[in-house]
């Protein structure tokens, strides 16, 4: 092998070890703050410790992918949770008139805001909690969707922005069935750490050495 070739070959080795280097930014980030940016298997975590004066129900306020957009950027995405809704249909003798509308949610930081339309262009109200979970509409209603807000949210920095979901939306109507008059919706992913997590799209983090630096915030590598 002429002298040409062993150069060139030490000099794509260096620059495959140099670029993995640079893109392997595995590790632990902390800011002035403690707050921690985890890369691990590919994944971005921000964590916040609620060990001390906790604030949210979880410590994981982000999961996202992230991918590489030039040497010194990287995109943020996060992975939605499954918001799968259950709809049972019944019919309950006990009730005369009327149609009720039951939620079975986990949420349990506050109360919730339900707003509940109907096809007959009426829209109810109910206040979510332990004990009120259920409201009463005209037998006449064919259709029903609904809107869930927090009656409360916490701002996810000091002056008061907020990264999360603000609302859950059905998008979809639901159809009453002949002679059905009891609705019970359920909602599994609606727990208490469901409107305090960052939602990211398309979001950037920019990689300076041993450095990230994301929503204004610098945090360097724990050594």
């Amino acid at each position: 092998m002429n002298m040409k070739k062993i150069m060139l070959i030490s000099f794509c080795i260096s620059w495959f070890s140099l670029l993995f280097a640079q893109n392997n930014i595995s590790g632990i980030y902390l800011n002035e703050a403690s707050m921690e940016i985890k890369i691990e298997d590919n994944m971005f975590y921000f964590i916040v410790s609620q060990s001390h004066s906790p604030i949210y129900a979880n410590d994981t306020l982000a999961k996202c992918t992230f991918e590489w957009v030039d040497a010194n950027f990287i995109e943020l995405n996060s992975i939605l949770p499954d918001i799968s809704t259950y709809v049972v249909q019944s019919s309950d003798t006990t009730i005369n008139d009327s149609i009720k509308v039951s939620f079975l949610i986990p949420y349990q930081r506050s109360k919730l805001k339900i707003e509940v339309h109907t096809n007959i262009y009426s829209t109810y109200y109910l206040v979510y909690s332990n004990n009120n979970k259920e409201l009463m509409l005209p037998n006449n209603v064919e259709s029903i969707s609904f809107f869930i807000v927090p009656e409360q949210i916490i701002p996810h920095t000091y002056d008061g922005l907020f990264y999360g979901i603000v609302g859950y939306d059905s998008f979809q109507d639901y159809k009453i069935e002949k002679y059905n008059n009891h609705i019970s919706i359920e909602i599994p992913a609606i727990d208490d750490s469901f409107f305090e997590k960052y939602y990211v799209r398309g979001d950037y983090a920019k990689i300076s050495g041993d450095s990230i630096t994301w929503k204004r915030e610098v945090f360097r590598k724990k050594q």
